[in-house]
């Protein structure tokens, strides 16, 4: 699995190992992977805890990982790459990942080098995982959060707007203000989805946007909260936007007394 985009999916690396530890099996638990935290193996010399274990059985034939969080101030050794190595073999993974906030010691690469471990910085964990999480987690998400508003918003939806036909003048004007309004919020999940500047994307293939968002438009102005232009992580991202969603097409649903 290569890596497919320089986009990080958490916004900073966690400041405790622990959770480091939870980050990493929260990313591979919302790519569908069936995870555990601090999992207890048992290999022929005994039982040994992984940082985390995680079964992918979308695949076929199905598949394990095994990853192990190294939050140390110092760079990790030979030695310590060798043990995990042994785990790795002995549990009969098919991928290990180490991943270290200080990077590797010299001569850590040779160690791995022909084998089925990784040696991954936390952004290039993430990297590793970025277009399946999109396409996993960060893309249903943001069409289920998005659905109500984009039917609000859309420039045709002839059951919309019979509703809308039926109600007072004032909320008729209410409801037209507010699609001026929110009308490039409700479309912001195809932006994000399927039209952003750098490329078209697909429902299997979404893209991943570069953040900030604000320098793909430059000088056009989606018309979009400054706090979404401005984010820098792509979880950040995401939980903007629900929260943007959410307030908009509350203030649809009052003015329809109801979800419309």
């Amino acid at each position: 699995m290569e890596p497919t985009s320089a986009t990080p999916i958490e916004a900073a690396l966690p400041s405790r190992w622990t959770e480091l530890q939870n980050a990493v099996g929260r990313i591979l638990g919302e790519c569908g992977l069936d995870v555990a935290i601090n999992c207890p193996l048992s290999l022929a010399r005994g039982t040994v805890n992984v940082d985390v274990f995680a079964y992918d059985g979308t695949t076929s034939p199905a598949s394990t990982t095994i990853v192990e969080c190294k939050l140390w101030r110092r760079r990790v050794p030979k030695q310590a790459v060798h043990g995990f190595r042994t785990v790795v073999t002995d549990a009969g993974a098919n991928v290990g990942l180490l991943v270290s906030a200080a990077g590797f010691q010299r001569g850590t690469a040779e160690a791995v080098k022909h084998t089925n471990v990784r040696l991954v910085d936390w952004l290039q964990f993430q990297e590793l995982y970025t277009l399946r999480w999109v396409r996993t987690f960060f893309a249903p998400t943001l069409r289920s959060e998005a659905d109500a508003l984009v039917e609000y918003t859309e420039p045709i939806n002839s059951r919309i707007f019979r509703k809308a036909d039926r109600l007072s003048p004032a909320r008729q004007a209410e409801f037209r203000r507010l699609r001026e309004r929110y009308s490039d919020l409700g479309m912001a999940f195809i932006l994000m989805m399927y039209g952003l500047p750098e490329g078209i994307g697909t429902e299997e293939t979404p893209i991943v946007p570069s953040l900030p968002l604000r320098r793909l438009f430059g000088s056009v102005d989606p018309r979009l909260p400054d706090d979404v232009l401005d984010a820098t992580a792509l979880r950040q991202l995401l939980d903007l936007l629900i929260g943007h969603f959410r307030a908009a097409t509350a203030e649809f649903d009052a003015v329809f007394g109801e979800r419309a």
